[in-house]
């Protein structure tokens, strides 16, 4: 029985994406990191003003959040 060996120099490699797209990722890393961060803040420390520490970073996570998808999809359209 013979294996045929196939030419694996290019699997692992990515297709290089433009620095927008890269942008775009980050900026959704980065809204989940926050969303942990506060998540895990609120479970180990307490925190006096609650409510308002999660409207705050809430907001702008969420805020992050859209721009990074709207920069992404912005891009796809091109």
């Amino acid at each position: 029985m013979e294996t045929k060996v196939k030419n694996t120099k290019n699997i692992n490699k990515k297709p290089v994406s433009d620095g927008w797209n890269t942008f775009a990722n980050w900026l959704i890393d980065v809204s989940k990191y926050l969303m942990t961060g506060i998540l895990l803040s609120s479970v180990f420390k307490d925190i006096d003003n609650k409510i308002l520490f999660y409207i705050i970073s809430f907001g702008l996570s969420i805020i992050i959040l859209i721009s990074g998808i709207i920069i992404k999809n912005n891009k796809k359209e091109e």
